[in-house]
């Protein structure tokens, strides 16, 4: 009871008034039922709270601007990676609308979420996208979620190819959780605009009996044959990060950069059983980092 008044007051109102430090104290408060130890965290969750506050990184702004962040992939992994782009602007204009393919992907830079996949340009009219568009540059997605790497990110909008699977599907979504540059764990999201289904994964792809904010998926996919190649990848992009999750797409015999996150669900996402919240908290050493605290 007492933490469905605590959400009410919250999102009514109140999270305007606190500090970055408060306002992540009291949405853990009412995710997890307890407040976050920040003085001394052990949990994942916990640990990635004191990363948003403390960790404030040229680097991490960086990885969160979905188009400067091509520039990082393609100077530390190559080009190859790379989805293609069609194109980058700072308002979708008609003349924009037109230059792109009949198929494509269309995303917000400054924010997570903003995401538009076009199957047939053709179907769709261009005034829904505009105003869709439209909402996406005029949120301040640091104001929504309080994470320090979106406070005044400059909005835009990029197209990329849209990846299909060999059944002409979204692909699954990869996401390598990366501790001081080396993989803790995967993550594979499938069927994530439809019901989905997310199973964790050693690095060995060994699955773990274990859920994190979405339920398993019933069948467990077999290990992808680039997989040795997509860890080496995935740490060779996390190696200057403390913590990162790197995002990949595993199409064919192709892998393509998806995102670098930087924390990943906010840090509200909970694990079932709890246990491997500690578990993982364990990989993650928060000595002797950090350049800026928030108040």
């Amino acid at each position: 009871m007492i933490r469905l008044i605590v959400r009410k007051f919250f999102w009514g109102g109140l999270r305007h008034l606190l500090t970055d430090k408060a306002w992540h104290r009291w949405r853990y408060y009412i995710e997890f039922g307890f407040f976050p130890d920040l003085n001394q965290p052990n949990r994942l969750s916990e640990k990635i709270q004191q990363i948003k506050l403390t960790e404030q990184t040229d680097l991490r702004r960086l990885a969160a601007d979905r188009l400067r962040v091509r520039d990082y992939i393609e100077q530390r992994a190559g080009r190859e990676y790379l989805i293609p782009l069609y194109g980058c602007w700072g308002t979708l204009t008609h003349e924009a609308w037109d230059s792109l393919p009949d198929s494509f992907v269309l995303k917000a830079t400054h924010g997570s979420g903003f995401v538009r996949v076009i199957r047939n340009k053709k179907e769709v009219p261009f005034s829904e996208i505009r105003n869709e568009t439209d909402r996406w540059l005029s949120t301040d997605y640091y104001r929504f979620g309080r994470e320090w790497v979106y406070k005044d990110l400059k909005p835009g909008l990029i197209a990329e190819e849209l990846l299909l699977s060999s059944k002409a599907e979204i692909p699954a979504d990869f996401k390598f959780f990366c501790f001081h540059g080396k993989v803790g764990f995967i993550q594979v999201d499938q069927d994530r605009f439809g019901e989905q289904r997310r199973n964790l994964y050693t690095s060995s792809f060994k699955k773990l009996d274990a859920e994190l904010h979405h339920p398993a998926g019933v069948v467990d996919m077999g290990k992808p044959a680039q997989l040795e190649e997509a860890v080496k990848l995935a740490e060779k992009l996390a190696e200057p990060f403390t913590f990162i999750r790197v995002d990949l797409y595993l199409p064919g015999e192709k892998i393509y950069f998806g995102e670098l996150t930087n924390y990943p669900g906010n840090g509200f996402e909970r694990f079932c059983p709890d246990k491997w919240d500690f578990h993982f908290g364990e990989l993650l050493s928060l000595s002797g980092f950090g350049s800026g605290s928030a108040n």
